[in-house]
């Protein structure tokens, strides 16, 4: 599996499992492939209807407002798991 193939499995996985939810302004952040394991890690950004209580937001509060959600993929297309990807807080 080439990485675009991944990359679109990995959004297309995190558009069925939130569908309920209906997120939008899904886009890819990360793609990194581990060696070892032979898996990508597909890190997918995206935002939610609850996330946007303020109609004007701070460029740092717009991030903090964004989901980021780390698929993890197989060689196959198999998607293993679906983690939080946890930003680093800005220190002062």
């Amino acid at each position: 599996m080439d990485i675009k193939e991944a990359v679109k499995a990995a959004k297309q996985h995190v558009i069925y499992l939130f569908d309920d939810e209906k997120i939008w302004d899904i886009g890819l952040e990360e793609v990194e492939f581990d060696i070892v394991s032979q898996n990508w890690l597909i890190t997918i950004g995206f935002s939610r209807e609850w996330e946007q209580a303020r109609p004007v937001l701070t460029m740092f509060e717009a991030a903090k407002k964004r989901t980021y959600k780390v698929v993890t993929i197989d060689q196959l297309g198999k998607v293993i798991s679906l983690t939080d990807r946890v930003l680093p807080t800005p220190t002062s």
